[in-house]
């Protein structure tokens, strides 16, 4: 992530009378329903700030925190600290993660960007499967992968934004009808607003996420309403010079059963590096 072009001023301002004296803005990075990024330092580590909306679920957001700074894997982002800040008056809560300085998978979609190689796809593939399932091993459930969530970091590939993340245990702390996820790439059982969801609901928005990255193409059109009546192009189609294993794995990703999409997916993405 880069600084953005247009910060809030008024904000950076706020939110610079606001902070504890740990912590530190430096400029903003970007925003989304969730809240604002905030490129900024928490001691002495660059950590990029997110601060949450006031109806974000704190009971929530606190307990996957906990969770999150518990975890040390690879391919998924640190956080740092937490706390909260009171900007006009709301109380809003602040997540410091590690800053990662590479841009989103979203470059690889620009018109003049290349097509993704087997081992651009495979590492891809096999990183973010090996974050999700490291996730699901503590019961977690991302809720929100997709390219815009993937940081193409110097070293590997690293999942973010966990604000939608979900323990499975605590499920019902999400009200009816409220689903967090963003249209498009959510599996067919997320966007009907199922609680209990499982690792095969974050291995369909990876499979979503791969497709689109290797065939340039969102499998369903970015409209989650086709998801699940509609079965896309298989991806062999779009990429002929893939091997079919590989196209093969992405499309069974995409099975409307939930059952029927792979597991072990780590392993095999590092597999078909041997084929």
């Amino acid at each position: 992530m880069v600084p953005a072009p247009n910060a809030p001023n008024n904000l950076i301002a706020l939110l610079r009378a606001a902070l504890p004296a740990e912590f530190q803005v430096d400029g903003y990075l970007d925003a989304g329903g969730q809240g604002a990024v905030f490129l900024g330092r928490y001691q002495t580590q660059q950590v990029a700030l997110k601060v949450f909306a006031t109806n974000h679920d704190k009971r929530r957001l606190d307990r996957e925190i906990v969770l999150l700074q518990n975890l040390n894997h690879p391919n998924i982002v640190k956080i740092r600290a937490a706390t909260t800040v009171v900007l006009n008056g709301a109380a809003c809560p602040l997540v410091a993660y590690e800053y990662l300085a590479g841009g989103d998978l979203r470059k690889h979609l620009a018109a003049n960007a290349a097509p993704l190689t087997k081992e651009q796809i495979l590492d891809i593939g096999e990183e973010i499967a090996s974050a999700v399932e490291a996730l699901w091993m503590n019961r977690i459930v991302h809720r929100d992968i997709k390219p815009a969530n993937i940081v193409d970091s110097a070293t590997n590939h690293v999942l973010v934004d966990v604000g939608c993340a979900r323990h499975v245990d605590r499920s019902n702390l999400t009200l009816v009808g409220n689903v967090a996820g963003t249209p498009g790439y959510m599996s067919p059982e997320q966007g009907r607003g199922r609680r209990n969801l499982t690792i095969h609901s974050d291995i369909f928005s990876l499979g979503v996420t791969l497709y689109q990255l290797a065939a340039r193409r969102h499998p369903f059109q970015q409209n989650q309403g086709l998801i699940g009546f509609t079965s896309p192009a298989p991806l062999s189609s779009l990429r002929a010079d893939l091997p079919p294993t590989l196209t093969g794995l992405i499309d069974q990703m995409l099975s409307v059963v939930p059952a029927q999409r792979p597991s072990n997916l780590a392993f095999r993405f590092n597999q078909l590096r041997l084929i």
